[in-house]
């Protein structure tokens, strides 16, 4: 009898089991292998947020009295980011303005506020919008094209409407400005008592320029300054 065939009779002869734990081998014991917990992850608390827009329009009517200026008011805002109410934070001065923030305001789109755990919960957010001719993103507005008589009624109205109140009129301020920020732009450093003596000789510069704008209504504001493309870029720069 061949090799083979003595084999095959002498694994017949064996019981099953005994051929199965011939024939088949136990499989490969898996290696020990040691989960280690994994730690929630981190969350922090959001405010609610709104959409963001910078200016509103308000009527031609309070835009040919030189109503100019912001107005803030904090929107309540509830789990499903839905508004519930407004509240006049900052008032702008202007009745046109208050009521076109306020009309902005509620058509919003908003987010809710988060809690450390992420679940959406009610919250606050405070919407702030201006108006100003001489602002680039307000209707029909822009430095390049704001005229003496822009810059008149603006100043006027903004100067006698928030007499007291500490509130800046950005196109003087960033006249009174300018040489010390040029300055700084060419890598100058002044000293307070530098841009001190620079912002009142340019508060003088102003005083002038308001005087001959007042002549001359039709003339563009940039045509009566003395560095008109630094200057453009400075208002707009905000």
């Amino acid at each position: 009898m061949k090799r083979g065939a003595f084999l095959l009779l002498a694994l017949a002869a064996m019981p099953l089991a005994a051929q199965n734990a011939v024939l088949v081998p136990p499989p490969p014991r898996s290696p020990d292998i040691r989960v280690s917990p994994v730690a929630p992850l981190e969350r922090h608390p959001r405010q609610a947020r709104a959409e963001r827009i910078k200016t509103v329009d308000i009527p031609q009517d309070a835009k040919d009295a030189g109503h100019n200026g912001t107005a803030s008011f904090t929107a309540t805002v509830g789990a499903d980011g839905k508004l519930i109410t407004l509240a006049l934070k900052q008032t702008s001065m202007s009745p046109a303005i208050d009521a076109a923030v306020e009309a902005a305001a509620r058509k919003l789109y908003y987010f809710a506020a988060t809690d450390k755990e992420g679940t959406k919960v009610q919250g606050t957010v405070d919407v702030s919008l201006s108006y100003a001719r001489h602002d680039s993103d307000s209707p029909g507005g822009g430095i390049e094209t704001y005229t003496c008589g822009d810059l008149v009624r603006e100043w006027d109205w903004f100067t006698g409407a928030n007499a007291g109140r500490r509130k800046l009129f950005w196109p003087h301020n960033a006249y009174t400005s300018l040489a010390s920020i040029e300055g700084m732009r060419s890598g100058v450093s002044p000293d307070r008592q530098s841009m001190l003596e620079s912002r009142q000789k340019r508060e003088k510069m102003w005083a002038g320029l308001i005087k001959r704008c007042r002549k001359a209504p039709e003339r563009l504001m940039l045509a009566e300054v003395d560095q008109p493309e630094a200057y453009a870029r400075l208002v707009n720069s905000f």
